[in-house]
């Protein structure tokens, strides 16, 4: 806020932005909000960039052009790889469970015992 005496003997200003003339007092602090507006928007920049983070469509801050569908690609390659790596795990536990208990006939003759 910006002030302008009018009126130094009778303690009048004018606020030069909204322009207000009112009787000067000495029982009020002014200040201006100018420096924490700044602040907030570059917040509300940071801000934005989380929540854009959380989506797979939109860009990160600082991202090159083009990037946009990092995150779906990175998710979906993960995904095959862990899915691929159990479907390995589970087949392996099947198949030592099967040899095990002795379902599985590869390798004996089915000749009658003598």
């Amino acid at each position: 806020m910006k002030f302008v005496d009018m009126s130094s003997d009778v303690g009048l200003q004018m606020d030069v932005e909204e322009f207000v003339i009112a009787k000067q007092r000495d029982d009020l602090v002014f200040y201006s909000l100018e420096p924490v507006a700044a602040q907030i928007e570059e917040y509300d920049i940071i801000a934005d960039g989380v929540v854009n983070s959380l989506g797979t469509g939109k860009p990160l801050i600082d991202t090159y052009p083009g990037r946009e569908r990092a995150h779906y690609w990175a998710g979906l390659w993960t995904n095959a790889f862990y899915g691929f790596t159990v479907a390995m795990i589970f087949l392996a536990l099947v198949t030592i469970i099967l040899r095990v208990r002795g379902g599985c006939s590869r390798g004996r003759k089915n000749s009658p015992s003598t």
